[in-house]
């Protein structure tokens, strides 16, 4: 899954978070679970296209799969890719991975 080098594949995937739409359809997500992208536009009201062109950066960059069922498309979080990513980081910075930190223990929620 990862290239030889994972720094390769590391701006792509924070540049899948780096828009406030694609940050919505995130949340969306994680809240929801699998949607189809007709279903994911409407709830943020904007066009299918457009989504699907968000939705092509979030899957590039890894935080996102999506499945064909027909014509539709359905779309969930790829939370283990997302997971390995989140490692790969801390390793690159350092930070030790202990397995058992939660992000609001991190950011002192």
């Amino acid at each position: 899954m990862f290239l030889q080098n994972p720094r390769n594949e590391m701006p792509d995937h924070f540049l899948a978070f780096a828009n406030p739409t694609r940050l919505r359809i995130l949340e969306r997500l994680a809240k929801v679970g699998e949607v189809s992208v007709n279903e994911l536009a409407e709830h943020l009201r904007m066009s299918q296209p457009r989504i699907s062109w968000h939705l092509r950066t979030l899957r590039l960059g890894g935080v996102i799969r999506t499945r064909r069922d027909g014509r539709q498309v359905y779309c969930s979080l790829d939370l283990e890719n997302i997971r390995r990513y989140r490692e790969r980081l801390d390793q690159m910075l350092g930070i030790p991975h202990n397995g058992k930190v939660k992000v609001r223990e991190e950011v002192g929620a």
